[in-house]
């Protein structure tokens, strides 16, 4: 127990009395953080039968179906309320279910294997017959393309000259809206200056001459040049309106010409287009011809494949033994089959609780939530284990919140509890800290031992007298009940909380403050 020294101020019976206790400097970690309350909880976890073999339509009615496709169980090893280790046998299948589900399975693989290369020889055939189909359409396509062009040459040399000048035409139209575009920021640079001198100038004191009669000179000036390119631009435009109009004219006059031959033409045009369109439409006849086949093969790859890994899950489950291994520790809750059973697709064979896996789930007010994420970590205390500190992880924060009937909203927050959890059982409760911030291995006191005066800190020491002064310390991070001790004090130093008490309090009561008492007719000294 902790020594307490009594010390009065002065003899006045009107004045107070310190009671001082002793403490000690320690040395360890700050936490600050956010404190919640949960209790343990144990995960579940099954272990499950999840090879999925497809139901043949031609065996949705066969006596034998079970005996073919469906394991069988031969022995169970395992009760409810039995606690196992990874590699613990769970159960086993009999022999002769495995030999008639491999046998099965081998089957339809093999079956797969021989529709695939079918489907693959007749894509090949096909693929053949499409390819000659495509050429000569397409050949058939370029010759009539070839006979049109022949047939069209002379017209073709007449209708030149006038598609040469649409051309240069065309070409001048284009330079000339290039020369505007070009010369746009200039322009608009010119009226940006026009309309700084017109603003000054209407602005301006025309009584004062002195400085008047150049600005209306620059006024002027710059009002002549944007005037003058804003004339020029409009040129520029209405010739490129010229321009246009006679290249309407000369497509007249090109068409004219066209119409000329165009019943000459006529037979011809229809024999290319529909030669033409056969040719484009030879790809895309090409092309859908073999599209089923490719789908139909893509098919049954995929069935194939899908075979395959049947088979991979099917031989990992059964091993070389027939005997199934647990995959991790646990204590068994529920066994799903019993010797003589049938084992069916996707279902659990044991449902076991996890030893290694203990989580809390506590509500945080949603204040607090954006203090805490997922991975970071938290020291949790038990009641039942009050000396120890549990390290653990936060694994889920709960975006909905607890209810919406309540006055504070809160949040689920789930904590895996890492370490050695062999004392932990489900229900126990314990509280736990989110770590805000901290400090590590520094020096520190009680709070309650930190007096203030005048903006310094100080502590109250012992001197070689036996005589309460107060030391000066300097102070850094505080948890709320403790404080860093920077400097002034060493890890095991001694110092005193003070109390006061009243001083009228009778000498049996200040006696029953503790067996310890001193009385000291003085009052502390300060530095």
């Amino acid at each position: 127990m902790a020594a307490v020294y009594t010390v009065c101020l002065k003899p006045d019976e009107n004045e107070e009395t310190y009671i001082y206790k002793e403490t000690t400097v320690e040395y360890g970690d700050l936490v600050q953080g956010i404190m919640e309350s949960g209790t343990v909880e144990l995960l579940t976890g099954t272990q499950d039968y999840d090879v999925v073999i497809d139901e043949d339509e031609d065996d949705e009615d066969d006596e034998d179906d079970e005996d073919t496709r469906y394991l069988k169980v031969e022995e169970v090893y395992v009760l409810q309320g039995q606690r196992i280790r990874a590699g613990d046998p769970l159960l086993k299948v009999t022999d002769r279910s495995v030999r008639s589900v491999r046998r099965y399975l081998r089957s339809s693989q093999a079956d797969a294997q021989i529709a695939l290369e079918e489907l693959q020889n007749e894509y090949e055939t096909n693929q053949l017959v499409a390819k000659h189909d495509y050429i000569s359409s397409v050949t058939e396509a370029s010759l009539a393309e070839l006979k049109y062009d022949t047939d069209n040459a002379q017209v073709a040399l007449e209708l030149q000259e006038i598609a040469d000048s649409i051309a240069v035409l065309q070409n001048e139209i284009e330079q000339t809206e290039k020369d505007l575009a070009d010369s746009w920021e200039d322009y608009a640079d010119l009226k940006e200056e026009y309309e700084k001198y017109q603003r000054r100038y209407y602005e301006w004191d025309k009584d004062n001459l002195y400085e008047y009669v150049p600005l209306r000179t620059q006024y002027l000036d710059a009002k002549q040049k944007y005037e003058d390119e804003t004339e020029n631009r409009q040129d520029k435009r209405e010739e490129m309106a010229d321009k246009q109009q006679e290249i309407l004219d000369k497509i007249e006059e090109y068409q004219r010409l066209a119409g000329q031959t165009e019943r000459s033409q006529m037979t011809a045009r229809q024999e290319l287009e529909s030669s033409t369109l056969a040719g484009e439409m030879a790809e895309d006849v090409y092309a859908y011809s073999l599209k089923s086949l490719e789908e139909d093969i893509a098919q049954a790859q995929k069935e194939l494949s899908d075979l395959d890994d049947v088979m991979a899950d099917f031989e990992a489950f059964v091993g070389e033994d027939g005997i199934v291994y647990a995959e991790s520790d646990g204590l068994v809750t529920s066994v799903s089959y019993k010797a003589g059973d049938i084992l069916r697709e996707d279902s659990a064979l044991i449902t076991y609780v996890k030893e290694d896996d203990y989580v809390i789930t506590i509500d945080v007010a949603q204040e607090d939530v954006p203090y805490v994420k997922v991975g970071d970590p938290v020291t949790i205390e038990f009641g039942a284990y009050p000396d120890q500190i549990y390290k653990g992880v936060i694994r889920e924060i709960t975006t909905t919140q607890v209810s919406e009937n309540t006055a504070t909203v809160s949040y689920p927050v789930t904590v895996e509890i890492k370490g050695d959890t062999e004392k932990l059982y489900g229900g126990m409760t314990g509280d736990v800290t989110f770590v805000t911030d901290e400090v590590d291995q520094v020096n520190y006191v009680s709070k309650k031992a930190i007096v203030k005066d005048q903006g310094r800190t100080y502590v109250y020491v012992k001197n070689d007298k036996d005589e309460m002064i107060l030391q000066e310390v300097t102070t850094g991070f505080t948890d709320g009940v403790n404080i860093q001790i920077i400097s002034g004090l060493d890890r095991g130093d001694t110092v005193y909380i003070a109390s006061r008490v009243s001083a009228n309090q009778s000498e049996e009561e200040l006696r029953n403050e503790s067996s310890q008492t001193k009385q000291v007719e003085a009052e502390p000294r300060r530095p």
